[in-house]
């Protein structure tokens, strides 16, 4: 207690901020590269990005080596802000760093790649025909073919939509017994990035006849005017 009053109070204020200085600098300074989540954000409703992003971004954080060490890629993330999309095309767009967040006292001191491309389209609807598929053995064919639902809606990219003509169904295995039939199908995966169903969950209803053949080639003959007696099953 007198050593301390002879030397004073700004002597050991002075010595307590020596040791806490060497206590924070004394660990080095450091920079780690890693991977972080690459998201795009504020997307127009009536816009969507039509190509492949990558998953992840590589960025170089620099700061006290102890932070660094704490560091936890999986709680980091990089941002595209895609606000400002509104007409259909190819864009450059720059990530955000300042969606970065760090601790205080590291810093980013590079991000590979620094920008994106993005293919941007318009989201329209489509209304198209349900084409019934069979898978027939030589000698077997259908007639006055039914499909209830016979069109079905479809929500997408205008690229993609703009491609297709119809929907078809997955192909269909019939019981080879002469008569009529009433089978349930799926439709084909649909192709193309973000086309979807506007209803869910559709089941696709198949009715019509199956008969014997002279000839080999399997056929589908729609036939509309068969439909209130199918319907009467």
């Amino acid at each position: 207690m007198k050593l301390m009053r002879v030397l004073g109070l700004p002597f050991w204020s002075l010595v307590i901020a020596v040791i806490l200085w060497v206590q924070v600098h004394g660990q080095g300074m450091g920079s780690v590269r890693m991977d972080v989540a690459l998201q795009v954000r504020n997307v127009p409703a009536d816009m969507v990005i039509v190509n492949d992003l990558p998953d992840q971004v590589s960025v170089t954080i620099s700061g006290l080596q102890a932070q660094l060490n704490a560091l936890d890629a999986k709680s980091l993330f990089v941002s595209v802000d895609a606000s400002s999309l509104s007409m259909p095309g190819v864009i450059e767009q720059a990530l955000d760093v300042e969606t970065i967040d760090l601790p205080v006292g590291l810093k980013i001191e590079k991000i590979q790649p620094d920008s994106v491309q993005l293919q941007v389209d318009h989201i329209v609807t489509r209304i198209l025909d349900v084409v019934p598929a069979f898978d027939l053995p030589q000698g077997w064919e259908v007639h006055h073919v039914v499909v209830t639902p016979s069109i079905v809606k479809l929500s997408g990219p205008e690229v993609w939509l703009s491609t297709l003509n119809k929907v078809d169904t997955v192909a269909v295995r019939l019981s080879l017994q002469e008569g009529l039939f009433d089978v349930q199908a799926e439709l084909v995966p649909l192709s193309g990035q973000g086309i979807h169903l506007l209803e869910k969950d559709l089941s696709i209803r198949i009715r019509g006849e199956l008969n014997r053949k002279d000839s080999s080639i399997n056929t589908v003959v729609p036939d509309t005017k068969t439909e209130k007696k199918l319907e009467g099953k």
